[in-house]
């Protein structure tokens, strides 16, 4: 088994709201367990960053899925690449908030990684994307 890594942005529909989270965790987790797929997804400003971890073909099944989710639109891919282990291996998918769980925290992220007050991660790099949600969800365990 070839394990991938799949990092993608995109920009929520208007009007997105927890609700609509909650939905989108609760079908991940449905789906994605059986198929062996894990990750993280996060969401601030409108703007999602999800890593999905697994098998390739896997991993693009799921993505291709995602792709046709109305929640959401200008997805752009960030990387696709082989892994030598998962980073996210106890969530099959697990999403964070990031405005109403840790905003001065998020804050000092996206300096980090991206030089703006706000999350963009559009204006990171691939490698910026993965430490950024790294950091993240050692934040989020921490909690």
């Amino acid at each position: 088994m070839v394990l991938c890594r799949l990092i993608y942005v995109s920009e929520a529909v208007a009007g997105l709201a927890y609700p609509d989270l909650k939905d989108i965790m609760e079908k991940s987790e449905k789906n994605n367990t059986p198929i062996g797929v894990s990750g993280m997804l996060s969401y601030r400003n409108n703007k999602f960053l999800q890593v999905l971890e697994g098998e390739r073909q896997a991993v693009s099944g799921t993505y291709e899925k995602i792709l046709k989710d109305e929640r959401h639109y200008k997805s752009q891919l960030i990387e696709f690449t082989e892994i030598d282990y998962r980073l996210f291996t106890n969530w099959s998918m697990k999403v964070v908030q990031m405005g109403e769980q840790f905003p001065k925290k998020v804050k000092e992220l996206s300096m980090k990684y991206s030089g703006y007050n706000e999350f963009d991660p559009r204006a990171m790099t691939s490698y910026q994307c993965l430490e950024f949600i790294k950091e993240l969800a050692t934040l989020v365990a921490s909690a």
